[in-house]
């Protein structure tokens, strides 16, 4: 027997913004690594570009964690027990 599916929430915003931090982060590290001097060592712009998709992770992690505390868990799923369960 299978279960009806669930509506889906949409991706919060934050976490969008997140994503798009990373992709520019990544193109920007991608770009860094590619032009910067050889032998040069760990350049500005290097750190920069690192820092850059490490924001973008905290931004992505804070969009799911406010999703959460938004929406707490519901009580329609059937992993859960009942509330007047026989214990």
């Amino acid at each position: 027997m299978t279960q009806p599916r669930r509506p889906t929430r949409p991706i919060p915003g934050l976490t969008k913004v997140g994503a798009a931090t990373i992709l520019f982060g990544f193109i920007f590290d991608l770009s860094e690594h590619s032009f910067a001097p050889v032998g040069a060592g760990f350049t500005p712009g290097e750190h920069a570009a690192h820092f850059v998709v490490l924001v973008g992770m905290v931004l992505g992690l804070a969009g799911v964690v406010a999703d959460g505390l938004r929406h707490p868990g519901r009580m329609d799923r059937p992993e859960r027990s009942s509330r007047n369960a026989l214990r």
